[in-house]
């Protein structure tokens, strides 16, 4: 690791693109075999990263479907982070699927929702945690519920933020500490950690609106 001083705008940076997976923070760096706690420093510009790390950082970034150089994660220049014209989601097996850009008619379908609630969480599925009901490629939306109806809520998965700005869609089952939740995806197959537990949410929706590709 370097022993330069730690970077909050590069931290920053970090901490976008990997929002941009769609993925937690615990779950990307159990996917890729990062140290949790190491990756929590970086993105919250505790500790410092080298050209290095960036460099697999941007490698990983890739394999989900984020074009990103290591450069703009240090520095800021150059290109922003682009979705890549194909994502690639791996499955068990030799099951590839490939999920394209969103195409105009799904931008103005999910942009027409937003307009109608205001107050709104939309979803693009980009993996396997919701298999059979959603899947890759569909548009999940909802408008968003007050914490009080959030506790009484078990039986059907919701929409998440969670206070990093990831949205995912999960059961959600309140746990000892006031204010915190075990998230379980639908599918307790899927390649991703099944269970996440002991995180706060910041907001959550109820689907009321599915737009499939």
């Amino acid at each position: 690791m370097s022993t330069r001083q730690p970077d909050k705008n590069a931290a920053a940076r970090l901490r976008q693109v990997r929002n941009l997976t769609n993925l937690a923070r615990t779950v990307f760096a159990s996917k890729y075999k990062l140290s949790t706690n190491s990756l929590s420093a970086w993105e919250n510009g505790t500790s410092s990263f080298s050209e290095e790390v960036a460099k697999n950082l941007a490698d990983i970034f890739r394999k989900e479907g984020i074009k990103v150089s290591s450069h703009w994660i240090m520095t800021g220049d150059g290109p922003k982070p682009k979705a890549l014209a194909s994502r690639l989601i791996q499955g068990t097996g030799s099951l590839d699927m490939a999920i394209s850009d969103e195409e105009e008619l799904f931008w103005r379908a999910t942009s027409s929702f937003k307009e109608f609630y205001k107050d709104c969480l939309v979803l693009i599925m980009h993996d396997d945690t919701a298999l059979p009901f959603y899947r890759p490629g569909d548009h999940i939306g909802g408008k968003v519920i007050t914490e009080d109806k959030i506790l009484f809520i078990e039986d059907e998965p919701l929409i998440v933020e969670l206070e990093n700005g990831t949205i995912m869609l999960r059961y959600i089952k309140p746990t000892s500490k006031t204010g915190f939740y075990d998230l379980r995806a639908i599918n307790q197959d899927t390649i991703i950690i099944p269970i996440i537990k002991n995180m706060r949410i910041k907001r959550a929706a109820r689907i009321n609106w599915v737009f499939r590709r």
